[in-house]
């Protein structure tokens, strides 16, 4: 039910681990943040569960591999020391500086309103200071207009924090839900070197790939970074060990770079409404959303 509201359903099977890895790593963002954000009134959250000890469907952002999940990527970023956070409702945006350090932060926030594509609608740069300990709400951004004259399933919200030229996180906004935005192939790019004993993995997107996921077939990697949205036209770069006897050019043949403009749908948009509305009003999900209705 949850992952129709927001997904297409998958043709593949793989494509659904695929994407319900996606669905737990962004419910698990988006409370996480929430809570950091109210700091010091709530200045975290721990969540259920960190690994499993043996095959199975479950919560763990571990499997028994030690297989990094989505979700396992997304809270290293999540639960970073220092970090940045959006606030996004309907068309109004919020950027928040989060420091846990016993140091004062200063940094820049540049910011971008563009297309998939690219094309700039709107961009802008602000110097932050942020206090140890604590944390900071930046001004409020309305692009209704810009919504409204683009289209909101056309633009994406793209922030990043730099310290210098040195840009230590980002995050992007849709305004729709990804079933609703019609991803264009981001012709995704990349090149393996190698870098101080491991691998460097340089990447670039012709326009926005979202959930970039990578994998090496044949070997269980975990990557510095993965499970990421990658602007268009940046340069990203994901480091890894090189697996034990490899050749970087084995490495280079079994890397695997895919987004979610890769995922191939089941059906039509239709039938998949039809499937969201059916599973809504299976008795379980009904009783779900009036206990959480009166929880608000």
């Amino acid at each position: 039910y949850y992952l129709t509201h927001r997904f297409r359903l998958p043709r593949d099977f793989s494509d659904l681990i695929y994407l319900t890895q996606i669905q737990q790593a962004e419910a698990m963002r988006i409370g996480i943040e929430h809570w950091r954000r109210h700091s010091p009134r709530c200045s975290g959250a721990l969540y259920w569960q960190y690994n499993d000890c043996w095959p199975v469907v479950s919560w763990a952002s571990v499997d028994y591999a030690g297989r990094w999940k989505a979700l396992h990527y997304a809270a290293r970023r999540f639960n970073a020391p220092l970090t940045l956070s959006l606030q996004d409702e309907g068309s109004r945006v919020r950027p928040f500086v989060i420091n846990e350090t016993r140091e004062y932060w200063q940094g820049t926030l540049h910011w971008s309103l563009e297309t998939l594509e690219g094309e700039k609608v709107a961009s802008s740069s602000e110097a932050v200071t942020v206090s140890p300990v604590s944390v900071t709400g930046l001004q409020s951004l309305d692009f209704a207009n810009a919504l409204k004259v683009y289209g909101a399933a056309r633009l994406v919200f793209v922030a990043g924090l730099y310290d210098g030229e040195k840009r230590l996180a980002w995050q992007t906004v849709a305004f729709v839900p990804e079933k609703r935005m019609d991803l264009p192939d981001p012709e995704l790019h990349w090149t393996v070197a190698e870098e101080d004993e491991q691998l460097a993995i340089t990447l670039s997107s012709r326009t926005f790939a979202r959930f970039v996921w990578l994998q090496m077939e044949g070997a269980d990697t975990i990557f510095s970074d993965n499970f990421f949205d990658l602007p268009a036209n940046w340069m990203v770069q994901v480091h890894c060990p090189l697996p034990a006897s490899w050749t970087i050019e084995q490495a280079e043949h079994a890397l695997r770079v895919r987004s979610l403009a890769d995922v191939v749908p089941a059906n039509s948009a239709i039938s998949d409404k039809i499937r969201h509305i059916l599973l809504g009003l299976k008795p379980v999900s009904l009783l779900t959303r009036i206990i959480f209705s009166f929880l608000e």
